[in-house]
Order: structure tokens, then C-alpha cells, then sequence
């Protein structure tokens, strides 16, 4: 028998595994105690109104039930204990586990999905099992353990009573089982629409400033408004069917009772059953309907925490990032070359990139110069092995890129892109990302060198200050700067600027060229830029057209073809900064 890839999954969370065992031990010996509770106080009446009964075995009866009670319930309370502290540790490492997986899984799988949609997957998935672990394995399973005990004792008793209990715990079963197909089936319909229009109110919130910016409030909340209104329907449908199902559940339950209740009466009056065995038949009812009673929530909330925790599962049948098995760790020095590459994104789509060949010496930089959408940002991508491509190869000093271990590749590298992300930290934390054992002293000298230092001082609590989620406390070109002197505390080997300076005001601009003047010194660089006057001292620059090198050389050589796409782009750029 296959065993479950998620079970596995749990199983490795699972550090004490000989408390768990105990734990189960106890759930297990709590719930045979409990079944024999009604056998002993039905015995207790028989012998307590029997002329002539000795109070000696009363007595020893009612102190048997109270150790029992004692006991179970010390077990009980040990089992409730490890049960949260087990589903807790369970769902933490898990969380942490599936996030990291996330974290290192292909660039093109988070450019692809919504990312509230699928931190809400994960999240609810495994909330769901946790709730699972605690609620169904320790609680509801000891629970149906305890009805089969008692089953089988009341079967030795009186079979007759024993038989109506029995058959209408299995009309229950039944039919609860009919609804909560129905039951489940719609609460998957409800997960998959929660998660779409979690991930679109996750895109509105994060986007804020664009929506602001677009006046487009009224939008969002039409969009959201809409979606919830929809998920809300479907999760009042489900309601129905499960309050529909409450119903039939409880008419079974209230037939059993009188059942058992006017028959044993009856038996009781034909001398053919005693007063103990009816109270024990009605105290052996109540116990019987208590996991029962829970069966169509067990049964459901199991089912959608096994099925949502699968869907969050699912994400690790998407391979992580991975070195081959020949990669090694490797000093650049910054030598790049693409040899004859070609590039897609999907299988059977266009190449992006077609024949890509240029060669790139240390400390030299390097120019990506066309229009939108021609590859530039592709390049780089591949530079960094985001991507790897489907035709020809990437040498960095000679070594074929995919035998250089992407942590020892990434690590050398660094990017300052043109929508610079912080996270909602200090200023020092997010310098310091991704050089987490930098001294104070080397964040200020990084961000001296980035002419962030001074506007940072401005700050009540300089290095301190929280800079907002996604750095929303700081101009465009103070997160610029910010993402400069992170740069520059890397001490990388190669950078890549990815339209750094093309959203910022002159004052801002000058600042950061400044700071990135001093970044790209004895550094192999790669610049993508729109505005040909800050990259026309590069050593090299390449012109792309329709995924093609359609030109490549220095400022001079290229401004000396009179038909060139590299000229006409600059005579185009110069008139207009002419006409401002």
C-alpha cells in the first residue's frame, strides 16, 4: 500500500515521535474508561435498591467510578495538552517548510500566480490541518473508539435494546455520509472562489498607490464587492444543505431515544429488564450520540482539511531551483559571455532572445539599449539564471553558468531595479538584506557612498525608521538610494541596473548617478536604460530589435552609422529634451 505523499510530509514534522505514541496511548485508554462509565452506575442501581444491599460493594462501585473518572480524565486532559502543542509545532514548521519551498521555486512560477491566492492557499491549508490533527486524530477518533466499546458492551447486556441502537446509529451514518458528499463538494467550491477573490483583494491592497493614483477605489471595491457577493452565495448554499442535514440528524436521534426509552420501559414493567440496565440503555445513548453527533462536522472538516491541505501540498510537486549535480561554488571575477543564446518562455511561444552572442570583460559595463518587450530584462534574468536557455550557453569566466551553484552565482551579484521593493523594516534592515552580518559602521559607509546617509539623518530615529510597507515612507528616489547602498554592502562582482533612474527628478537623478557612478567601479555591469544619456559612457552597448542584436560598440562607433536604430533613437531623445 502507497502511503500518501502529504502523510509523509506531516510524518517528517513530527520530532518526539515516542510522546506522540504516548499520546495516542492515552487517547486510546481515556476512551475505554469512558465506555465502561454507564455499565458501572447501571450496575450501581441494581445492587443499591436489592433488598438487603450490601453498602460495601456500593461503595466499592462508586469509588471505581470516581478513579475511572479521575483517571480519564487526566488522560484526557494530557491528551488535549499534546494534541495543541502537537498540531501547533506540526502546522509552524510546516508553514515555514512550504513558504521556503515557495521562496525557492522558479522565477516564472511567482511572475505566473497571484500571490494572495496562493498565501491564501497555503495559509488556509494548513490552518485546516492543524485543526485536524487536534480536533479529529485525538478528539473524534477516541470518540468512535469509545462508541464501538460501548456498542459492544450493551450487545452483551441486552441485545434487543442494543439492536435499535444499532440500527439507527447506521441509518445516521448513512445519511449523513449522502449529505456531506454534497457538503464537501460545495466547500471545494467555496475554498477555490475564496482564493480568487482573496488574491484579487490582496492585489488591490498592495497596489494601493496605483489604485490611488487611478482613482480606481470605486473599481476595487465594485470588483471585490462582487466577487464576495458571489462566494457568499455559494457559502449560504452550503449552509442550507448542512442545517438541512442538522435536521434529519436530530429527528434519528430523537426516534433512537423514544425507542429505546418505551421499549426498555416496557421490559422494565414484563420484569424481563432491571431499573440499572435502563438507566445504563439511556446513559449508553447519550454516549453513543455524542460521536455521532459530531460525525457530519468530523467527517466534513476532515474532508476539507485533507483536501485543502493537498492543494496546498500540491505546491511541492513543482520542483525548487537546483544546482546540477557537477555545480561547485566559484570566485568570479566577471567575465560574461552568451554564446549563439536563444530564449523562450514557454514551449512552441516565440523566442524572445534569438542567437544572442557578445562578450563582456571584468569591471567593463554593458549597455542594453531597445524597446519594450525586446529582451533586455530577459538578459539579465539569464545572467542571474533565473531562466535557463533553451539554445546555446552562458559562460562567467570561462565556466559554463549552470555549473556555478546559484547561491554562490547570486550572492556576487546584485540589482538595483527601476520599482525598488523594501520590506516594511528599518532603514538598516533593509540595507543590510542579504548581508545580514554587515557592521554598523559598513551600512553607513554603504550608504554614505549611496547619498543616502544625509536624507536618512533627516529622520527621527535615522537608521531606525521604518520605511513602510513596500517602502511606502520613501520617495522613488530615496528607495533608490536605499537599494544603492544595499548594492553597494554586497560587494558584488556583477550588477545589473534595471532602469534605475528612469522614474526620478532631476535633484533625485543627479544623486543617485552619483551614487551609481561610485557602484559600477572595477564591476561588470549590465544597464538597462531608456534614457540614452546616462549610458553613453558605457564600454559597451547593445542594441536589441525583435529579441536580435541589432547593433553593438561604444557611443561613437554607433552614433557613426547614419542609419543606425542606436542613432535614431538619440537624435529622437536629444530633440525632445530640446523641445522641453
Amino acid at each position: 500500500m502507497k502511503i500518501p505523499k502529504e502523510f509523509n510530509l506531516i510524518w517528517a514534522q513530527i520530532d518526539n515521535r515516542r510522546k506522540l505514541y504516548f499520546g495516542m496511548g492515552a487517547a486510546i485508554l481515556s476512551s475505554v474508561m469512558v465506555a465502561f462509565i454507564p455499565y458501572i452506575y447501571g450496575r450501581l442501581v441494581d445492587v443499591a435498591i436489592k433488598a438487603g444491599a450490601q453498602m460495601k460493594i456500593v461503595f466499592e462501585l462508586i469509588l471505581l467510578w470516581l478513579v475511572i473518572s479521575i483517571l480519564s480524565n487526566l488522560l484526557g486532559r494530557y491528551t488535549d495538552r499534546y494534541a495543541f502543542e502537537m498540531s501547533t509545532d506540526v502546522s509552524n514548521k510546516l508553514m515555514v517548510d512550504l513558504f521556503n519551498h515557495l521562496s525557492n521555486l522558479p522565477i516564472s512560477f511567482h511572475k505566473e500566480k497571484k500571490t494572495g491566492k496562493v498565501t491564501r492557499r497555503a495559509s488556509r491549508g494548513i490552518d485546516q490541518l492543524g485543526d485536524f490533527i487536534e480536533r479529529t486524530i485525538f478528539s473524534f477518533l477516541p470518540a468512535v473508539l469509545t462508541f464501538f466499546v460501548a456498542l459492544v458492551i450493551l450487545f452483551f447486556v441486552e441485545w434487543r435494546l442494543s439492536l435499535i441502537l444499532l440500527v439507527s446509529s447506521l441509518v445516521y451514518i448513512l445519511m449523513t455520509i449522502f449529505y456531506t458528499k454534497k457538503i464537501v463538494k460545495e466547500q471545494k467550491l467555496v475554498n477555490a472562489n475564496w482564493e480568487k477573490a482573496y488574491g484579487e483583494l490582496f492585489d488591490s491592497v498592495t497596489n494601493v498607490h496605483a489604485v490611488k493614483s487611478a482613482t480606481a477605489e470605486d473599481f476595487e471595491q465594485k470588483r471585490n464587492t462582487r466577487n464576495f457577493n458571489f462566494v457568499g452565495r455559494i457559502y449560504k448554499n452550503w449552509r442550507f444543505k448542512w442545517t438541512k442535514m442538522s435536521f434529519w440528524q436530530q429527528m434519528i436521534f430523537a426516534v433512537a431515544f423514544i425507542a429505546v426509552f418505551v421499549n426498555g420501559v416496557m421490559m422494565l414493567k414484563a420484569g424481563t429488564l432491571t431499573p440499572g440496565l435502563l438507566i445504563m440503555f439511556v446513559g449508553y445513548t447519550s454516549l453513543l450520540t455524542s460521536p455521532l453527533a459530531r460525525l457530519a462536522d468530523q467527517y466534513r472538516q476532515a474532508k476539507t482539511a485533507i483536501d485543502t491541505f493537498r492543494r496546498a501540498a500540491k505546491y511541492y510537486d513543482i520542483a525548487p531551483e537546483k544546482d546540477l549535480a557537477n555545480a561547485r561554488k566559484f570566485e568570479i571575477k566577471g567575465r560574461v559571455v552568451f554564446d549563439n543564446v536563444s530564449f523562450t518562455y514557454k514551449k512552441g511561444r516565440r523566442e524572445v532572445l534569438k542567437n544572442i552572442f557578445f562578450e563582456v570583460e571584468p569591471g567593463q559595463t554593458v549597455a542594453l539599449v531597445g524597446e519594450s518587450g525586446v529582451g533586455k530584462t530577459t538578459i539579465a534574468d539569464l545572467v542571474g539564471r533565473y531562466y535557463l536557455p533553451q539554445r546555446g550557453r552562458i559562460f562567467i569566466d570561462g565556466v559554463d553558468i549552470k555549473k556555478i551553484q546559484l547561491k554562490s552565482l547570486r550572492a556576487q551579484m546584485a540589482l538595483v531595479p527601476q520599482e525598488v521593493i523594501l520590506f516594511n523594516d528599518t532603514i538598516e534592515n533593509n540595507i543590510k538584506y542579504g548581508s545580514p552580518n554587515a557592521s554598523e559602521q559598513q551600512i553607513i559607509e554603504a550608504a554614505k557612498a549611496a547619498n543616502a546617509h544625509e536624507f536618512i539623518e533627516t529622520f527621527p530615529k535615522k537608521y531606525e525608521q521604518l520605511v513602510g510597507e513596500r517602502g511606502i515612507k520613501l520617495s522613488t528616489g530615496q528607495k533608490q538610494r536605499v537599494a544603492i547602498a544595499r548594492a553597494i554592502l554586497r560587494d558584488p562582482k556583477i550588477l545589473i541596473l534595471d532602469e534605475a533612474t528612469s522614474a526620478l527628478d532631476s535633484v533625485s537623478e543627479k544623486l543617485v548617478q552619483e551614487a551609481l557612478q561610485k557602484l559600477i567601479q572595477n564591476r561588470t555591469t549590465f544597464v538597462i536604460a531608456h534614457r540614452l544619456s546616462t549610458i553613453q559612457h558605457a564600454d559597451k552597448i547593445i542594441v536589441l530589435e525583435k529579441g536580435e542584436i541589432a547593433e553593438q560598440g561604444t557611443h561613437e562607433e554607433l552614433m557613426l552609422n547614419p542609419d543606425g536604430i542606436y542613432r535614431n533613437f538619440w537624435e529622437m531623445q536629444t530633440a525632445i529634451e530640446r523641445r522641453k
